[in-house]
């Protein structure tokens, strides 16, 4: 019997005995319970449902708020980031039950946590910046591996590979390409830059800010016309745009 194989069937045991004993204890409960229980337990219900609704109501009327007007307090601020934390996920849960599209509220979130990066006004040193890319930006038959080191790329102009290695070094800020969210994960976590500039899809756009909460992230949702993960591009002259908003030229 294999490891993988042995941890998960332990796993499944321990969530079946957990059930089984907030069964018996609901049982116990019920049996030994009078009306003054249920009216506690009932009312204790109506105080968390009151308490997630004002707590949705609030958030989303933050959200709203910011995203209108570009700006808003502190308190503001914090609240819709708390919001959009809390709710991106029931939100994607409803859309995919409801035969949404997900991609459409994954764009939304990107472009809010953008909106509060923006919000932030922080100026960075190159050396604290980190531009994050996929590597499906590069020419599927290029025979360079530039996963390693982007500065491998021969600048052949079939991709834009070549185009983000020149404004990486222009702008002395490191460029990594990276094979999927663990490599992504890895480099964030070895290199700990202050921000990071990602491109990437909706899907791992949304998820990747999510996973570095405590690092701003500004995604740029990359362009595939060849369908995901292969041959994708991405506005180069936004990245650009994006680096010199943030980046303290004085350093």
């Amino acid at each position: 019997m294999d490891n993988s194989y042995r941890n998960f069937a332990s796993l499944m045991g321990t969530v079946l005995v957990l059930f089984v004993t907030i069964l018996a204890a609901f049982g116990l409960l019920y049996s030994y319970s009078t009306i003054n229980t249920y009216n506690f337990i009932l009312l204790v219900l109506i105080l968390i449902t009151v308490i997630v609704t004002l707590f949705y109501f609030v958030s989303s009327i933050a959200i709203m708020y910011v995203y209108r007007r570009k700006k808003a307090s502190r308190i503001v601020l914090c609240i819709s980031r708390t919001g959009l934390r809390m709710l991106f996920p029931l939100v994607i849960v409803l859309t995919g039950l409801f035969g949404g599209n997900k991609d459409t509220i994954k764009k939304f979130y990107i472009d809010f946590n953008n909106l509060l990066v923006d919000t932030m006004d922080k100026k960075y040193s190159p050396d604290e910046i980190m531009i994050l890319l996929p590597h499906c930006l590069q020419y599927s038959e290029c025979e360079y591996k530039i996963t390693n080191d982007i500065n491998n790329c021969k600048r052949c102009g079939r991709c834009c590979i070549g185009f983000i290695a020149d404004i990486s070094a222009e702008k002395k800020v490191p460029a990594y390409v990276v094979t999927g969210g663990t490599a992504a994960r890895n480099i964030v976590s070895k290199k700990e830059p202050k921000i990071i500039i990602s491109v990437a899809c909706e899907r791992d756009l949304s998820s990747g800010i999510a996973d570095v909460g405590r690092i701003p992230v500004i995604g740029i949702v990359n362009d595939r016309p060849n369908g995901p993960c292969y041959n994708t591009n991405v506005d180069v002259d936004a990245i650009r745009n994006k680096l010199e908003s943030i980046i303290n030229e004085k350093e």
